[in-house]
């Protein structure tokens, strides 16, 4: 399933993918943030701008942040399992190049993956 930010945006689906309401939601801004915690007490915050199709990944452990990663040109988000809370975002999508790829897993462990291609 494949959901644009700016024209689908399913605040079902994602209350399904992160099994809880949004941390923080200003649909007048266009932004939202959800988390999950994954069995080791890890965090993860997914912040979401649809307006300015941006995104922002932040894990934290213990209370500590040990990664923030903010996206800029993200138009759709694809739903991979609903289960397993897996889903994955092309960066730019549309520049032929290089192609940028991130991948996450919330449950049970959270896991982000991500690769950036160049393409010839």
């Amino acid at each position: 399933m494949r959901m644009k930010l700016r024209e689908k945006f399913d605040q079902l689906t994602l209350l399904e993918l992160f099994c809880m309401e949004p941390t923080i939601a200003n649909p007048a801004d266009g932004y939202w943030c959800y988390e999950a915690r994954d069995r080791a007490g890890n965090t993860l915050s997914f912040g979401m701008d649809v307006i300015q199709e941006s995104v922002q990944i932040e894990l934290k452990s213990s209370g500590f942040s040990l990664v923030t990663l903010t996206f800029e040109l993200v138009d759709t988000l694809e739903i991979i399992d609903l289960d397993q809370g897996k889903f994955a975002f092309a960066v730019a999508p549309k520049i032929r190049e290089a192609q940028t790829r991130v991948q996450v897993e919330l449950r049970p462990y959270i896991k982000v993956e991500g690769s950036t291609l160049k393409m010839q």
